[in-house]
């Protein structure tokens, strides 16, 4: 209870200073109010503590030099000291007491989420307190590792996520960095590396040995979320999608191509767990056609991602001032080379002539001497072949050499000209070759070691494989929860009567509206990639309707049917961050949605009530820090729901194992006496998320769920402003659950905020206690390592590199 209040004050605190700091940015008369309100940090209607309004010469003299000098009435003040007092516990008297601990991580996750600016000291302090209490329960005698105390370990790893993405800025500190990556390592390896006084020990040199394989892959979460999504969430596909949205379909939808199909990408596998889906064709748009281009789709543990790489030689600022493949110009010839002398050239030197002659010269006769008149006649005919070579030999060169003085320089014909540049790559090679991915050692079978080569080539052309791909792409890449919320008037006992209060919104109170605000956004569930509520519409991308989508929207817009839109059917409220997604749905009667955009009768009379409906339908972005809807820009479909939340999957649809349920309903009760009319048991069929009825599902899970599994959030408004809060259901070592504990008050700006976390902590627990629940990049890596086995391409390494340089697709592209 007093952990679960600290959150619940340090969060209306912030909430407060929020609303006041508007009102002073805004002027008036109320500057001076909210400005005082602001620094006492207590709300009028909230019925706290009047300690704050307090002379300052009634109070002690201790009192007053401890709240002035730290600021302790200000909500960060009140956020400082709850981490010092959290933090401080933790280490040393609660990290024995599971429940407690627990508990005080859940606190410590609530205060990482609340909206203040403190000192990077006080975050750092928080960080580090995780790390050393995961330190010290890995450390932990053998005898004393029970599966209680690696949900510990869990829980610590899932805190320090939620303090890295809500903070990220932490990790730019060398120290806050330094060691949150020794407690990664600790939890994977169970061990580190560097330990005071010791030795540095390598990752190869080292025996893995973890607490529990469960401690394991909260280590390897962890470090994917590191990694993955610091910094760069939300996407640019929006907070419902963590992945990127585009596949196979979507590429070959909008490639101006039409000779690309699904053959025409290749399939490696780098170290059994990513698989990279690469199309070597340009998409034919504003890539530029001269530069080799592959666009890669790569799936991992954590999701799917879109990659257009272009192999650019030169700067991409110089390409409107350069020409591409253009050699150095040649020098301009010197004609005037200086003056030309005629030289007859001689074969002996003039000194030959001039040598007198000896008796032995003259014993070699001269050719006249031995010529006949019969050889004489040869010689002349000889001889007079001769002159005729010669004349036509010398007017030969001159004609060549006219005809060389009039060509231009240099010839075109003669001259050394570049080789035109390459049209066609295989660019699916030069990507692996240029990351170092295509050598000799990756495609060795390891020694002593069952697993696959580092990389690896699939077969695409066996039966089955884009069937098993597409069921990879439905495995979420974060936990999923869903949240039903009903309306219960004084002195109803029925499911219809309940849910008949939601078709107008006359027939609910104001707050109500409000507080559907604060939970999340509107989403259509016909175009939303996310989780909606049901794993039949859940985790859509490629659908197309624009049209139909926005004329049912306006019709939507214009009538009054209040809460019950978000039923599930066509639209949802919808929150998520980086590490969770929860869908919000109002459960209505079936005919209740369909009768009033049949009827498009239109009631001029209006209330406030009335006018909240349009602002949620409409509102890009929610109060209460939400994130703004990105979805808007999406590609529409609206799908006609099902008459039911007990709805069929769609025929050839596979659905996965997803785990165990993370189901919770939510109970407006006008009057607090009725909480025990509340028929839970009879709208159980309305409660429906799909996960009970899939097929190969884990043990722990059945398809009739028992009332106590649960959790029921009872909120009943009081007449001061403020609401009360009764939880049922939750019991046990694994269900004390924080910020909301059964009896307490909360105020109207806190509510939407507890009763979130509140879920978000119901639903991490559901999970810590299930024996058979694998976090989702431990599901996903499985089907990867499934995928491997079954469609493996075993070849040798010189039809492998063959295999490189062959095309894809061409055999395929008729069918």
């Amino acid at each position: 209870m007093i952990l679960g209040a600290m959150l619940n004050i340090v969060q209306d605190s912030a909430l407060l200073e929020a609303i006041g700091c508007q009102m002073e940015m805004g002027g008036g008369e109320n500057n001076l109010k909210s400005r005082s309100r602001t620094n006492s940090g207590i709300s009028s209607a909230s019925g706290g503590s009047t300690e704050p309004t307090t002379p300052d010469s009634e109070r002690p003299a201790q009192a007053l030099l401890r709240d002035y000098a730290l600021n302790t009435d200000s909500a960060a003040g009140l956020l400082i000291r709850s981490i010092h007092l959290v933090t401080q516990r933790l280490n040393s008297q609660w990290r024995q007491d599971m429940s407690i601990s627990l508990a005080a991580l859940e606190l410590l996750s609530g205060l990482a989420k609340v909206k203040v600016m403190v000192d990077s000291g006080d975050r750092k302090r928080a960080i580090s307190s995780v790390c050393t209490y995961i330190v010290y329960q890995c450390s932990r005698p053998a005898p004393l590792h029970s599966r209680d105390l690696h949900s510990m370990i869990v829980a610590a790893f899932q805190c320090l996520c939620v303090w890295l993405t809500e903070h990220p800025d932490m990790l730019d500190e060398k120290d806050c960095l330094k060691e949150v990556l020794e407690i990664v390592e600790l939890g994977i390896s169970g061990s580190k590396s560097k330990n005071n006084g010791q030795e540095v020990k390598y990752k190869g040199d080292k025996e893995p040995n973890p607490a529990s394989m469960r401690v394991k892959d909260a280590a390897e979460a962890t470090l994917t979320c590191i990694m993955q999504l610091l910094g760069a969430f939300p996407s640019p596909s929006g907070p419902a999608s963590p992945c990127s949205l585009v596949n196979e379909t979507t590429l070959i939808k909008y490639s101006r191509l039409p000779t690309i199909n699904k053959h025409s990408f290749r399939y490696f596998v780098l170290d059994n767990s990513v698989i990279l889906a690469m199309l070597e064709q340009p998409l034919g748009n504003e890539q530029n056609d001269f530069f080799p281009s592959v666009t890669v789709l790569v799936r991992g543990m954590s999701g799917r991602l879109a990659w257009a790489q272009q192999l650019c030689l030169l700067p991409r600022g110089a390409k409107a001032n350069q020409k591409l493949f253009v050699p150095e110009p040649r020098p301009v010839p010197k004609n005037d080379v200086g003056f030309k002398y005629s030289v007859k050239h001689r074969p002996f030197p003039e000194e030959v002539d001039k040598i007198p002659f000896v008796k032995a010269d003259l014993s070699i006769p001269d050719l006249h001497e031995i010529v006949t008149e019969e050889l004489e006649e040869r010689h002349e005919k000889l001889r007079s072949g001769m002159a005729q070579q010669i004349a036509y030999e010398i007017h030969l060169e001159q004609q060549s050499e006219e005809e060389l003085q009039k060509r231009s320089f240099p010839d075109p014909v003669t001259d050394c000209k570049p080789p035109p540049p390459a049209q066609e790559f295989q660019t699916a090679r030069l990507f692996l070759s240029h990351f170092g991915f295509l050598s000799l050692e990756a495609l060795k079978e390891p020694a002593n070691s069952r697993l696959p080569p580092h990389l690896i080539a699939l077969d695409s052309t066996i039966p089955g494989f884009f069937d098993d791909i597409g069921y990879l792409d439905l495995l979420p890449c974060r936990p999923f929860d869903t949240v039903f919320i009903f309306y219960m008037k004084p002195g109803q006992k029925t499911n219809q009567e309940i849910l008949k209060n939601v078709e107008s919104s006359r027939t609910v109170q104001p707050h109500f509206l409000e507080f559907l605000l604060s939970l999340g956004w509107s989403v259509d569930v016909g175009r939303h990639p996310g989780w909606t509520g049901h794993v039949s519409t859940s985790w859509s991308i490629n659908c197309c309707d624009d049209g139909e989508g926005s004329q049912q929207e306006e019709v939507i817009s214009s009538e009054d049917i209040g809460a019950s839109i978000f039923n599930g059917q066509k639209k949802v409220l919808y929150y998520a961050d980086a590490l969770t997604e929860i869908a919000f749905v109002v459960p209505s009667p079936v005919e209740s949605l369909t009768d009033s955009l049949e009827s498009n009768i239109s009631d001029q009379d209006s209330d406030s009530n009335m006018d909240l409906m349009p602002g949620i339908l409409k509102q890009p972005s929610l109060t209460l820090e939400l994130f703004p809807n990105h979805t808007d820009n999406l590609n529409s479909s609206q799908r006609l729901g099902p008459s039911s939340r007990m709805r069929k999957l769609p025929q050839g649809r596979p659905v996965p194992p997803l785990g165990p349920e993370t189901r919770v309903s939510v109970v407006w009760v006008e009057r607090y006496d009725d909480i025990e009319n509340f028929p839970l048991s009879e709208l159980m069929t309305e409660i429906s998320t799909g996960v009970e009825t899939t097929a190969n599902s884990s043990t722990s899970l059945r398809s009739t769920t028992l009332e106590k599994e649960v959790p029921v959030i009872f909120i009943h408004p009081l007449n001061t402003g403020l609401f009360r809060i009764k939880i049922q259901g939750a019991t046990g070592k694994f269900n004390m659950v924080i910020p909301l504990v059964d009896g307490m008050i909360v105020s109207r700006r806190a509510l939407g905020f507890l009763v979130r976390q509140t879920v978000i902590n119901i639903c991490r627990r559901k999970r810590l206690e299930s024996d058979s629940y694998s976090p989702p990049h431990v599901r996903r890596k499985q089907k990867i390592t499934d995928i491997v086995n079954k469609y493996r391409n075993k070849q040798l390494e010189p039809e492998f590199y063959t295999s490189l340089f062959q095309e894809v697709g061409l055999k395929n592209c008729s069918s």
